[in-house]
């Protein structure tokens, strides 16, 4: 199962010293930066001050044309970034459109990304997507402990019957804890992320 850390949205004391930590564990997969206030040169300053060799564990939230400069894991989208996404056949082959979708695949500057994830909260939102990802999350699974009165839509016996029919790998994100693993295990969960658990 697919362990993940979302970052914490807004900047906290001594976070390069603990994201230093996150990376440097095995049982971490992937961590998940969304910084929605940064603008495109603070990213960009962030992401330097992150060693490295620790890279190719970091999915971006923003600003996708850094997999350009860094040697990212790869990129998440969600309802906002696809609204800026072009199709190939409509695209100016003269022209970077910085979001493309070229048959099932998402380009960034003509870049495929090494790994495509999405943010979902429903299953209606997941079976409609048109482009290839390796995985989503859905949120809030639980009610949320980062964000007050973000309450969870969802039971775990309907999440059950959800990801059994669903041919997309689905990540358990909201009010995640670690204590929840064997139960979303259980459910039929490819992963989980946590944000509030972890960062509290």
């Amino acid at each position: 199962m697919k362990n993940i850390i979302v970052s914490f949205p807004s900047e906290i004391d001594n976070e390069f010293e603990k994201i230093h930590q996150l990376l440097m564990d095995d049982t971490i997969d992937f961590f998940h930066l969304r910084k929605p206030d940064f603008d495109y040169f603070q990213f960009k300053e962030f992401i330097k001050l992150i060693d490295v060799d620790l890279h190719y564990k970091i999915v971006i939230h923003s600003h996708y044309s850094l997999i350009e400069e860094f040697d990212l894991a790869g990129i998440n989208l969600n309802r906002k970034a696809l609204s800026q996404l072009a199709y190939a056949d409509e695209v100016d082959k003269c022209f970077i459109q910085p979001l493309v979708l070229n048959n099932t695949r998402i380009e960034v500057n003509r870049i495929i990304p090494n790994m495509v994830t999405f943010s979902a909260h429903s299953f209606a939102e997941i079976k409609n997507l048109n482009f290839d990802t390796d995985y989503v999350f859905l949120s809030p699974i639980f009610d949320s402990i980062s964000k007050d009165e973000y309450l969870s839509k969802f039971g775990l016996n309907d999440l059950d019957k959800e990801l059994k029919t669903c041919n997309t790998n689905v990540v358990a994100l909201g009010g995640v804890t670690l204590d929840h693993k064997e139960v979303l295990k259980e459910t039929g969960f490819y992963g989980m992320a946590r944000l509030g658990d972890f960062w509290n």
